[in-house]
């Protein structure tokens, strides 16, 4: 008769911000914080006033909703209200999201763009919006920042200016169909130079990186895997050169070694193991040995928020051993999210601990994986403005013209002068002050930019014909 009567009341509710607190129902621990909620505030979750976040987030709906049900629970009993969050929803990922946060801030009158909270999409963007002064410093509390260290294999986790927060690690890996490797006779990857091996070629499905903030993050675990630029783009241009197809995003190329399109992908975590988890018989996911890196995902309170105070409510909650458990523990259990597995790596160290006989076996602990490599911040960053555009002319624009380039290198075993000339950058991208250089002027000048654009694109086409004759 409860639960009845609980429902009803919860239906009964006219206001449209609280159609996911309805839907998410059938959660036992609604009725338990119903009961804590009435011996607290005298009412019940119902009859709570309820307020709004408005947030902006690269995150998919399984997740939005899951700490949207979450928070407004936790909520309600600390502080008698309940929370209706507005996600904001632009079309596109980081990329777009980053644009369209820039140009609502330059058109504004007041200051402000009535948004709270920006959530997800990597880093690069934080680090970029920080830098532009469209950022507040947050309160994070001693909990926090004993649970999460400033760096982790050269990535920063926390903002020297605590303008934004690691709330998840993201590992990027390659997924793949173990059957069609064997019936191939390709043994399973383990290292990305095995993904630009001879025998790869034409199996291997990759995401367009102008389009994909995933994609060009795995991109870049690529280029520093090796000594220097020039090796770590041979490595790169390896592995594009095997593309069967290259896809307009990342969760698109996860899904080509289950459809059978491409026997290897590369994927960050989230998207490798729920993969896997749909056909655990056929599909592996494995990050690259001794060159595992792990990128934080964000979060960040935006210049002027409509509502500080309950923006810094909901990072608390996120960076809370609570919140941050749920991104990683099965679905019904305590402490977990309701419906969906969330399948992200928590960032607090003291998560693997306390909940250590809870977590899936899926969940690698990020501070205990050996990684030979350290990436160098200052390279990624520069590079993060140019590398998309120039794989795109490389291996987008001129995708045919490479298949044969490559073609031809396999036929004839990797001739040095013929492998050298595969290789080449263009002349104005062989250092890393050229390519801060390149990436200023595609920052402030289109023209310019499109004819450096065509400029590769002509030479991309020019070498690849020369590889061939």
């Amino acid at each position: 008769m409860f639960t009845r009567l609980f429902l009803s009341l919860l239906l009964s509710m006219t206001a449209a911000g609280c159609k996911r607190f309805v839907e998410a129902i059938d959660d036992p621990r609604a009725a338990a914080t119903d009961e804590q909620v009435r011996q607290k505030w005298g009412k019940s979750l119902a009859e709570l006033p309820t307020v709004e976040l408005v947030a902006i987030s690269a995150h998919n709906d399984d997740i939005t909703d899951e700490f949207e049900w979450a928070f407004t629970l936790w909520h309600a009993l600390e502080f008698g209200q309940k929370v209706d969050i507005d996600w904001l929803d632009v079309g596109g990922g980081g990329t777009t999201i980053g644009q369209f946060i820039r140009n609502s801030y330059e058109n504004s009158k007041t200051g402000g763009i009535d948004i709270d909270i920006l959530w997800g999409g990597g880093d690069i963007l934080y680090v970029d919006l920080a830098a532009e002064g469209l950022l507040e410093q947050l309160q994070l509390v001693d909990d926090v920042m004993e649970n999460v260290p400033p760096t982790l294999g050269g990535m920063a986790l926390i903002d020297p200016g605590r303008l934004w927060v690691a709330t998840a690690l993201s590992g990027f890996g390659f997924i793949y169909n173990r059957q069609r490797l064997t019936q191939l006779g390709i043994d399973e990857p383990t290292t990305w130079e095995d993904l630009g091996s001879a025998e790869m070629f034409g199996q291997v499905c990759l995401a367009d990186p102008t389009q994909s903030g995933s994609a060009l993050a795995a991109y870049e675990m690529i280029v520093q895997s090796a000594p220097d630029w020039p090796g770590g783009w041979s490595r790169l241009m390896a592995v594009l050169s095997n593309a069967s197809r290259i896809v307009e995003s990342a969760s698109k190329a996860a899904d080509a070694p289950i459809e059978g399109t491409a026997a290897v992908a590369t994927a960050i975590e989230f998207y490798g193991v729920n993969r896997v988890a749909e056909a655990p018989d056929v599909l592996a996911f494995a990050l690259p040995a001794g060159e595992a890196i792990f990128t934080p995902d964000a979060i960040a309170i935006l210049k002027n928020p409509l509502h500080p105070q309950l923006a810094q409510r909901f990072v608390d909650f996120v960076m809370s051993p609570r919140g941050q458990a749920m991104l990683a523990l099965p679905p019904g259990s305590e402490d977990g999210p309701i419906r969906k597995m969330i399948q992200r790596l928590p960032v607090r160290r003291d998560v693997y601990v306390t909940y250590a006989d809870k977590l899936d076996l899926w969940v690698p602990n990020p501070y205990q994986v050996r990684a030979n490599v350290e990436l160098d911040m200052a390279m990624r960053h520069v590079r993060y403005a140019v590398m998309p555009r120039l794989v795109k002319v490389a291996a987008i624009d001129n995708y045919d013209g490479m298949r044969r380039a490559k073609q031809k290198l396999i036929e004839t075993n990797f001739p040095l002068q013929r492998l050298a000339e595969f290789n080449l950058l263009p002349d104005n991208v062989l250092t890393l002050e050229q390519i801060r250089q390149v990436g200023e002027i595609f920052r402030v000048d289109e023209k310019q930019a499109n004819e450096i654009l065509a400029g590769w694109r002509e030479f991309f086409r020019q070498k690849y014909v020369r590889v061939v004759q």
